[in-house]
């Protein structure tokens, strides 16, 4: 237990310091007028109902009302965001035991640091989702059935307002509804699927919107400011976005992120694998990640998407050990572990590989970029370069 203390104390000053960076981070990108992140938060309905304006739209609303400068709103609203979805993290990994195979999982560099290496994931609009999810869980652990179904009747349509990539993880939500019930009954599937509808009318409805340029021009307009960013790709089809993704790819790309996939999702796998109930746990999970990789037929911004489908990874892993649904102890990759710190001829292996792999390397943002190297040196890196400039 002393152990257990000791590792989630360390745990809440890492996410304390991912958090406290963050911020500095986003400041200093915030500077920049073109700012991508920035651009996605400032979309909005003057010009007419469009993909992610909901957010925009409210900070327009109080810009007018209160005669603030709209960008400071988008900053004050940005760093609300991060604490409230680190304040979720740190909240949901209390009473975990940190053993040597969740201290590779959870300390990936494509999970909570990934953001901190690659600024421009700070912040971003996913964010939100993630807070939405941890609070979901949270309502099934405290058994709060209203505040469940309350998050899919309302929270979900509501968030789809705001970013509409949430469309590709619905299935996590579902997923982890039906795998904590011991019994599931008729009445229960059909209040959940009735809770689902507004959902599913908010997703026809996105898929069926497209802007056009005055509508862009009005958007902009309320801003005063010329359209950039996020904004540009608005009057974009699925077609469209997949034909502009399709015209970066390159084989290369393909092997270099089939490589990353398999490094950090190898050992979620293996444990969602090693499971006595494989049907339920392994092919559920495997179910809820293959929609996510359409992103990579519309975007080109692969590293971001394999945070995201890891973050939800993670959490969907320490929910499930919460319930007592996975069993950590009995998988191979845990028990190999184990066996190796009791060789002491062969530990030194393991802390090699631990390092390299928590210390060494991680994924960039866009698929055009290469892998990047020693994340933590880097990071001290531009922090000393802002703190000079």
């Amino acid at each position: 237990m002393v152990l257990t203390k000791i590792n989630n104390k360390f745990f809440n000053y890492y996410i304390f310091i991912c958090f406290i960076i963050s911020i500095f981070f986003l400041y200093h990108k915030f500077q920049f007028p073109t700012d991508w992140t920035t651009s996605e938060w400032l979309i909005n309905y003057q010009g007419g109902f469009t993909r992610r304006g909901l957010v925009g739209e409210i900070l327009v609303q109080i810009n007018t009302f209160f005669n603030f400068e709209i960008r400071n709103l988008v900053f004050i609203f940005e760093i609300i965001l991060l604490f409230t979805y680190y304040f979720y993290i740190i909240n949901f990994f209390k009473k975990i035991d940190f053993s040597p195979l969740l201290i590779l999982i959870i300390f990936s560099p494509l999970g909570f640091l990934f953001p901190v290496t690659e600024t421009e994931a700070i912040a971003r609009k996913e964010v939100l989702l993630f807070c939405l999810y941890l609070l979901y869980l949270s309502s099934i652990l405290e058994r709060n059935q209203k505040l469940t179904y309350s998050i899919l009747l309302f929270g979900l349509p509501i968030v789809n307002l705001v970013w509409d990539g949430n469309i590709f993880y619905i299935l996590f939500f579902i997923y982890t509804f039906f795998v904590s019930r011991i019994k599931i009954n008729k009445k229960e599937v059909i209040i959940f699927l009735i809770s689902l509808i507004p959902y599913l009318i908010s997703t026809i409805i996105l898929i069926t919107t497209k802007s056009n340029d005055q509508m862009l021009e009005e958007m902009c307009k309320a801003i005063n400011e010329p359209c950039f960013g996020a904004m540009n790709f608005l009057d974009y089809s699925f077609k469209d976005q997949m034909n502009y993704g399709l015209s970066k790819f390159k084989i290369e790309y393909l092997i270099r992120y089939s490589f990353i996939s398999i490094i950090c999702f190898f050992p979620l796998l293996l444990i969602f694998y090693d499971q006595k109930d494989k049907s339920k746990i392994f092919l559920g999970y495997v179910i809820c990640v293959i929609p996510t990789f359409i992103f990579l037929y519309i975007s080109f911004d692969w590293g971001r998407y394999l945070h995201i489908l890891y973050v939800f990874s993670v959490i969907t892993l320490i929910f499930l050990l919460k319930i007592k649904k996975l069993e950590l102890e009995e998988t191979r990759l845990f028990i190999f572990i184990n066996e190796l710190k009791k060789k002491k001829n062969k530990l030194y292996f393991l802390y090699i590989y631990f390092f390299l792999y928590l210390f060494a390397w991680h994924p960039k943002i866009i698929l055009t970029d290469d892998i990047g190297s020693l994340p933590y040196l880097r990071i001290l890196d531009r922090i000393f370069d802002y703190l000079i400039v």
